[in-house]
């Protein structure tokens, strides 16, 4: 989705000083003190010099597809594009925020941020052999910001002007004034002029495009596979940035209606590699003989990346949601103890933070400098913004969570509801709280099922509905609906994206990326803090007040997150020795395997048997 390419875009780093001492030169662009990666550097040190390119692999997607185009809000988008399109520069999964060159093989821009050049590899090329120059680029940004998703129109507003300098040379001029704009026009992948000149881009489609990626779409059965293939052509093969990546001939990707069903096929030995989800599973799904003799190979990778928020969204378009004590109540109705302890055995960790697990995370009372952003708002804001940091609700796992429904119901005396006939009736309403949940992962059922007969238990009455992804989609891009359960991505470095999340002025946008309707000047002014920031603490600082806000207001209630990443796969393939810490981008590191043939003769012969 557009989101997961929106939520990597982050900001620039000065290498050295032309001579003029406001223009800046770079190979790369970073959030952080410096780039990890010196100019000319060999490969990324996550990838290995061994890695051979050749065979196939095949993955799965939970869902369906009705379109290639992943820009636009029409239909359902294929995922796994970013195998098929190049942007201007390629990020590193072994440091957080930084980019190097790509398309664009360098950079250059203002101290101040009023403008960026980027300065095209005169190599670059279109699967189709024809080369990338700047028109494409200019094209690629007009045709986003005019047809494409509202975040793109929201994020890239603050382009004034964009400047073809020379067929390789293209200038973006800049009404806001600051790094993770930068970064962001430097993650947009590039598309062909000469390709959807003539074409009806807000339409879907199934056509193969040209594209600018290690990999052309090779071809698909709508709804049930898409197949990559490898570009022996791909231009940038040999760049620093690709080296040891991208190595299989062929990637294909096979839809399922399910995890279940996704699950059973692959333990039957219809795809290779699979991301387990459900926690029983790798507990107890794994007691297979192929697993015993070593075929299917069990991964567990420690996760210490930002976690993100995994919850449910309040929609605040609701009026009887936007009531903080109704939030609360809810929130405390949630027994994550038991849940875990039952449903998870015991593998996850409550979530506290929109930063989890990062320096932004909000840290016990505020801070001095958070106390003199948060207190011009001190009449708008949640009075336990200003005391310790959130904390969720604990219960004693034993399931009947009752010390926490008497808290929820003395709040909502106070608040003044009042139960009728069983029902709870709202202050803002005057009629029953009825609320409906929109799921689309078979299998939560289990794990949303005892939230809501705690629920009921305040009077609350709240009504599951299982959708499929294409309903599920357009009910949360049309915001309808009460309450729906949502991942936000972890974000290393907050940025621009914390605009598109919770300003108001999202809020306000058909389609965009505030799905709970936030509308706080509060949050307002910290985000542009957060984004403007001039240094490393002062973006802490904000964010941290940002956080606090955040998590006190309760528009998400944000449920759990898995401390590892459990993967499994079928034994024909290797991989480098380090692993990736970011890698969110790569499927944790698939792009830099490379099959096996000694192992893959292996587990043929074994089948042959």
């Amino acid at each position: 989705m557009l989101i997961k390419i929106i939520l990597i875009t982050l900001a620039g780093f000065m290498m050295h000083h032309s001579a003029h001492a406001e223009t800046i030169k770079s190979h790369a662009i970073t959030l952080s003190e410096k780039p990890k990666y010196e100019a000319n550097f060999e490969r990324f040190e996550y990838t290995s010099p061994k890695a051979k390119k050749g065979g196939k692999i095949k993955i799965a997607e939970i869902g369906t597809f009705d379109t290639t185009n992943p820009f636009t809000e029409k239909g359902v988008s294929i995922r796994n594009y970013g195998l098929i399109y190049d942007s201007l520069m390629q990020s590193s999964a072994d440091e957080p925020s930084t980019f190097y060159g790509l398309i664009a093989e360098s950079i250059e821009y203002d101290s101040k941020f009023d403008w960026i050049i980027f300065n095209l590899n005169p190599n670059a090329t279109f699967s189709d052999g024809k080369p990338i120059l700047s028109e494409d680029v200019r094209f690629t940004f007009d045709i986003l910001r005019s047809k494409g998703t509202a975040n793109y129109k929201l994020y890239f507003s603050d382009i004034t002007q964009i400047e073809v300098l020379t067929k390789h040379r293209i200038k973006f001029s800049l009404k806001r004034k600051n790094k993770d704009l930068i970064l962001g026009i430097a993650s947009i992948r590039i598309l062909p002029k000469h390709y959807w000149t003539n074409r009806e881009f807000e339409k879907t489609t199934l056509d193969l495009p040209v594209s600018s990626g290690p990999y052309r779409l090779n071809k698909l059965d709508a709804g049930r596979f898409v197949e990559y293939q490898r570009n022996d052509t791909y231009w940038a093969r040999d760049l620093n940035v690709n080296k040891g990546l991208y190595n299989f001939d062929t990637i294909q990707v096979d839809y399922y209606r399910d995890t279940d069903i996704a699950f059973e096929a692959f333990k039957a030995g219809a795809y290779d590699y699979h991301y387990e989800l459900i926690s029983k599973s790798w507990a107890t799904g794994y007691d297979v003989a192929a697993v015993k003799n070593g075929d299917i190979v069990k991964l567990l990778l420690p996760d210490n990346a930002a976690k993100g928020i995994s919850g449910v969204v309040f929609n605040q378009r609701k009026p009887v949601l936007q009531d903080l004590a109704l939030r609360k109540a809810m929130n405390l109705a949630f027994d994550f103890e038991w849940t875990n302890k039952n449903l998870f055995y015991g593998l996850y960790k409550r979530t506290q933070s929109a930063f989890q697990d990062t320096e932004y995370q909000a840290q016990s009372t505020p801070s001095k400098a958070e106390l003199d952003l948060l207190t011009p708002f001190k009449d708008i804001l949640p009075k336990e913004v200003f005391g310790e940091a959130y904390l969720a609700p604990i219960t004693d796992g034993k399931g009947n969570n009752r010390a926490n429904l008497r808290k929820a119901k003395k709040l909502l005396q106070e608040a003044g509801y009042s139960i009728k006939e069983g029902q709870l009736i709202s202050p803002i309403t005057q009629k029953p709280v009825k609320l409906e949940y929109l799921e689309r992962q078979k299998g939560l059922e289990k794990i949303v099922n005892p939230w809501i007969a705690n629920l009921k238990r305040l009077g609350i009455t709240v009504e599951f509905r299982m959708m499929d992804q294409t309903q599920w989609i357009n009910r949360l891009q049309s915001y309808d609906f009460d309450l729906i359960g949502l991942v936000y991505r972890g974000i290393e470095i907050p940025g621009n994206e914390q605009e598109l999340y919770w300003g108001s002025e999202s809020a306000k946008t058909p389609m965009s990326s505030n799905y709970p309707g936030v509308q706080n000047k509060a949050i307002d002014h910290l985000t542009q803090k957060v984004i403007n920031a001039k240094n490393k603490q002062e973006r802490i600082t904000a964010a941290r007040a940002l956080d606090r806000i955040l998590t006190h207001s309760q528009y998400v209630l944000p449920k759990y997150h898995n401390p590892n990443n459990k993967i499994a796969y079928w034994n024909k393939f290797s991989r480098p020795e380090k692993s990736t810490r970011y890698d969110f981008r790569h499927e944790l590191g698939l792009h830099t395997w490379w099959y096996n043939d000694k192992k893959a003769n292996t587990l043929n012969k074994k089948a042959k048997k």
